[in-house]
């Protein structure tokens, strides 16, 4: 005679509670209290409770899905801003669902599988320049979809001005007194990806141009990680006889390279060289960096807002919302050091 399986209502007596309470703990957690929960919990793994396959299907119409997708997982900045969004989506009873991209093929591919399964009930695209061909496949998809870094027509932004970014860390620098401006970034490699590096160069250097000041090809290096090139590069421009008095970097992580390069040799930040970096992740906090902030945590709670409100109402017009910059003075680069 086959054994009897555990069912909801033996789930309800072992853990002292209402078959109704178990069946919230299954498909709407976050309404029960913690104590009970835990009571449920215990129960169903004392007993090794494996709920029927339409309780499952119920619980995952109660658990929508937001999918997320970026050229890259592993960057600080994507974490922090991985952060904000799912600091909304908690407990409301949403998944994240993570999809790398790793080319141009791979993101094209992810689009059609979206488009022709809606896997997901709504869409984050962090720092991705999709064509004209996936955007319209979006659009006549009508899934709710949320760009960040991106301005493209037609669908909710948070947007990121990398250029202004750039001119906003020059202009701190000249107002400290620095005149003779380096740049250091890490090359954008990816076609698809938002080319964050070369825009933030291209305010920095415009804003030193208007005042005469031009960048010294000898003090710029924009190169990979791979390989210890950046490194390499670094140390390059801090052993040259002439050297910069200030750097921008385009990360702040770039910017903590720097900082152990120049110690390295011998240098002072921020007596030898000053230097500016981009994010202000936590991190930069801790060794006193001074950067320009992006509020990566805000910008990614804004595109999760706007993702829920697309999926509550899908008539209304599309909003752009522009992240504010600032620079946040630190040890590295201060005014009168």
């Amino acid at each position: 005679m086959a054994e009897r399986l555990p069912t909801i209502y033996d789930v309800a007596r072992t853990a002292g509670v209402s078959p109704a309470t178990v069946s919230r703990v299954l498909n709407e957690p976050s309404r029960v209290q913690n104590e009970k929960r835990e009571k449920v919990m215990d129960a169903i793994g004392e007993l090794h409770f494996v709920p029927k396959a339409d309780a499952v299907a119920k619980a995952r119409r109660q658990y929508k899905k937001i999918g997320v997708i970026a050229p890259f997982f592993t960057e600080p900045s994507f974490m922090q801003r991985l952060r904000g969004i799912a600091s909304v989506l908690s407990g409301r009873h949403y998944e994240l669902v993570l999809y790398v991209i790793e080319s141009i093929s791979e993101l094209e591919a992810y689009i059609d599988m979206l488009v022709s399964s809606r896997r997901v009930d709504g869409l984050i695209v962090l720092c991705l320049q999709l064509g004209d061909a996936s955007v319209g496949k979006l659009a006549r998809l009508g899934l709710p979809v949320c760009f960040v870094e991106s301005d493209v027509s037609g669908f909710d932004c948070v947007i990121v001005k990398n250029e202004a970014g750039g001119r906003m860390a020059a202009e701190y620098l000249y107002s400290c007194g620095f005149r003779r401006p380096g740049f250091v970034g890490e090359v954008s490699l990816r076609p698809y990806a938002v080319p964050a590096t070369e825009l933030r160069l291209s305010g920095y250097e415009a804003f030193f141009a208007e005042r005469g000041i031009p960048l010294d090809e000898r003090f710029v290096c924009v190169s990979e990680f791979a390989g210890g090139k950046l490194d390499a590069e670094i140390l390059r421009i801090l052993k040259q006889k002439e050297r910069p008095d200030c750097v921008f970097t385009s990360s702040d992580v770039i910017a903590a390279r720097f900082l152990k390069a120049a110690a390295s040799v011998g240098l002072s930040v921020p007596q030898d060289i000053a230097v500016v970096g981009f994010d202000d992740l936590e991190m930069a906090e801790l060794i006193a960096l001074s950067t320009v902030s992006q509020s990566l945590d805000e910008s990614g709670r804004l595109a999760a807002e706007m993702v829920l409100d697309r999926i509550k109402d899908g008539a209304r017009s599309p909003r752009c919302v522009f992240i504010p910059l600032s620079v946040k003075e630190r040890e590295t680069a201060k005014r009168g050091s």
